[in-house]
């Protein structure tokens, strides 16, 4: 996503650590979280898994760790501030050191839980990526708020598909408050909005080949969340709703290979 970034704004990619830092902090963050997750759906295969290869989970964090070292040599000093925030942010979203009686983690706050995922996962792909680099403020605009949207309805699917975990635990998702109904409701209104500022960038940039990657995203999005609603296994989340990500990124490199080729 941090490729798509670039390339949806025209600029050239980063160098290697940056993306080796990225995917290093994913690593340990996500490995992190599911090392020491001990709640889930019910009959949750993926938890089933985490609990019985927690040394698969600590040998994916090693890995991480070394991608991070290695990669931080190429930031300047500013950058580490933002890491810090960022992993600080990331942090606290899993682990219980909130000064709080009963919510100890940011994910323990229902609507602050999803603002943060969205907002987090939005700063280091959209943001992070080109914060030195010159692009229209207006482009920058549209595909922040875009890609939060996108984000925000990802996570929102999996809050839907943990809403009876939640409720369990007092956690007030915006499932628990909305209703799965209406939070499917939510997410095609959303999505309505990220079609909307695709073609908004479509009208600024003229550039149709990538207006095309944006809306078959979406139409792959609603396909997914639809078929969620019959089958909510971890192989259909795992590859079906978090894959969406994926698969928006390689329409949006597929559609840049596309252009440059019919400029030559």
């Amino acid at each position: 996503m941090c490729v798509e970034t670039n390339l949806l704004l025209h600029l050239r990619l980063n160098n290697i650590s940056f993306y080796l830092f990225v995917f290093g902090a994913t690593l340990v963050q996500y490995n992190m979280h599911y090392l020491f997750k001990t709640a889930a759906v019910v009959n949750s295969r993926r938890l089933k898994w985490s609990v019985k290869n927690k040394n698969i989970h600590t040998i994916l964090i090693v890995f991480g760790v070394v991608f991070i070292v290695y990669s931080l040599f190429s930031f300047k000093v500013k950058h580490f501030i933002i890491l810090l925030v960022f992993g600080a942010i990331a942090f606290l979203y899993s682990f219980p050191f909130l000064p709080f009686t009963n919510k100890k983690r940011i994910k323990d706050f229902g609507l602050l839980k999803i603002i943060t995922l969205a907002l987090l996962w939005t700063l280091v792909t959209v943001w992070f990526p080109i914060d030195e680099a010159n692009f229209s403020e207006l482009s920058f605009q549209l595909i922040f708020l875009r890609r939060f949207i996108f984000i925000f309805i990802l996570c929102l699917l999996f809050d839907i598909r943990d809403t009876e975990v939640d409720r369990k635990y007092n956690i007030a998702t915006l499932s628990v408050k909305l209703g799965v109904k209406r939070s499917y409701l939510l997410c095609y209104l959303l999505l309505i909005m990220f079609i909307t500022l695709s073609v908004i960038q479509f009208i600024h940039l003229h550039d149709i080949i990538q207006l095309i990657a944006m809306l078959v995203s979406a139409a792959a999005t609603g396909i997914v969340i639809e078929y969620s609603k019959k089958n909510n296994s971890d192989v259909v989340y795992l590859t079906g709703i978090d894959g969406m990500m994926f698969l928006q990124a390689l329409l949006v490199i597929f559609a840049s290979v596309i252009k440059n080729v019919n400029h030559q």
